[in-house]
């Protein structure tokens, strides 16, 4: 056994070596796919399996591998298709092929959504504009409800079999601890504006606790100091406000008057600071999917930092639906937004819409990078399975919690109720939401100047 073999650490077992070909051919490829891959993460992950793994392919690695990461992108936090790619770089060049393969792969999506974000505020206030926004607005809802439905039905195919009923050609299986957790969800976000990320823990928490039962009993001890430890830090973030207030005005005053307080509110109220911070806490944190990021934005952007309306997210959402990548780009639009209201200039909201996607899909990036080996140990931990599983069924709730308040704005009338319900029931038949949102805009501005 030789000293290389000795020494080498568990990402050597998956990471490449790069050179000057290999990052060429990644970004050509990865372009292309950026550029033709319509369709939605399946599409993608479809075509990185028939074009970069086998005997008939470009063989960047095995199928067992391409599978193994797929697994793991799938468990990760963000868009799974966009991690793969990146995961797809990093197999074949290390880091710099980790880098160029999501550089490339988002290159087209951000391209578009940029155009299409200038398009929208330079003639937002456009009759035929908010005509074709009256159509779209509640197609989008309606795509959101049907993701979130495929979504649930994945969520409980995990779970126990306490409940099964055929509805149609299949077979449902529910089971009713994340039908509570789900229901829950949709609660705490629609109605107490409840963080996701304490959403998640809590669910996963209580999957672990009943499904793991005989582990939680023979780890006691360790669960209670878990418990203890995320009860107090859960409870104090929740009156953070109250316990600033117990400590007394000659507390406060001190504590408002030092130069480090100063410097964290100086550093806080920077635009440019804030926006990348948060989107790397979204990144960071939207497991499940793109559209998982809908909870995060509608109760920070649209609610406590109100850089934009519940209505110009939707039409956001709607815009990041008909680029070829991921709906996270979505990200991009806000950036956009919050700088061109910050400095009025387009170039500069440009630049919003790059720092925010660097924020938003940083995260993803450093997964793969810094950490997958060690995620791939995680994976098959069963306690972290049974976690996972609650947190699934807090996600779908948790988007479905956030659309209830952003279907009360795109909801004007009995028609937009109507055409959010079609195009919920046309989306789960498989028609693409491209062809879904095309379709609700034109048919949305024929009844916007025709009947009302």
């Amino acid at each position: 056994m030789t000293d290389a073999t000795i020494t080498e650490s568990p990402a050597d077992a998956y990471r490449g070596e790069p050179t000057r070909g290999k990052l060429l051919e990644i970004a050509a490829y990865y372009l292309f796919i950026g550029i033709v891959g319509f369709g939605g993460p399946l599409v993608h992950i479809a075509m990185m399996e028939a074009d970069l793994v086998g005997e008939d392919s470009r063989e960047w690695t095995d199928e067992s591998t391409f599978m193994e990461g797929l697994a793991i992108c799938n468990m990760l936090p963000g868009p799974a298709s966009t991690q793969l790619g990146i995961f797809m770089g990093w197999l074949y060049a290390g880091n710099p092929g980790a880098i160029v393969a999501g550089f490339f792969f988002m290159l087209p999506t951000f391209v578009v959504v940029v155009f299409f974000s200038w398009l929208y505020f330079a003639y937002q206030a456009l009759p035929s504009v908010t005509a074709l926004f009256y159509g779209i607005n509640p197609v989008v809802i309606g795509l959101i409800v049907g993701a979130s439905w495929s979504m649930a039905r994945s969520a409980f195919a995990e779970g126990r079999r306490d409940l099964e009923f055929q509805l149609g050609d299949e077979t449902v299986s529910i089971d009713y601890l994340l039908v509570g957790l789900l229901a829950a969800a949709i609660v705490a976000t629609a109605t107490l504006g409840t963080n996701p990320v304490v959403q998640f823990v809590v669910a996963g928490a209580i999957a672990v606790a009943i499904y793991r039962s005989s582990w939680v009993r023979a780890n006691w001890r360790r669960v209670s100091l878990w418990t203890i430890g995320g009860g107090v830090a859960g409870v104090a973030f929740a009156l953070r406000d109250r316990l600033f207030d117990l400590l007394g005005p000659a507390a406060r005053r001190t504590i408002e008057a030092s130069p480090l307080w100063g410097l964290l509110l100086a550093i806080w109220a920077n635009p440019w600071v804030k926006l990348f911070a948060f989107m790397v806490y979204t990144g960071s944190f939207i497991y499940g999917g793109g559209l998982v990021l809908i909870p995060f934005i509608e109760l920070y952007v649209v609610g406590e930092f109100g850089w934009m309306t519940g209505r110009e997210f939707v039409d956001g959402i709607a815009i990041g639906q008909l680029s070829p990548g991921p709906v996270v780009m979505t990200t991009a639009f806000v950036g956009y937004k919050l700088m061109l209201d910050t400095y009025g200039l387009v170039s500069i909201a440009i630049l919003g819409a790059f720092v925010a996607m660097v924020g938003a899909f940083g995260p993803s990036f450093a997964f793969i990078m810094g950490f997958f080996p060690y995620f791939a140990r995680v994976r098959e931990n069963d306690v972290v399975q049974s976690a996972l599983i609650g947190v699934n069924a807090a996600v779908v709730g948790a988007i479905l919690g956030a659309t209830v308040t952003l279907a009360a704005e795109s909801f004007v009338d009995l028609f937009t109720v109507l055409l959010a319900a079609v195009t919920c029931v046309l989306f789960v038949r498989g028609l693409h939401a491209a062809y879904l949102i095309v379709g609700g805009g034109a048919i949305g501005t024929a009844w916007f100047f025709l009947v009302l």
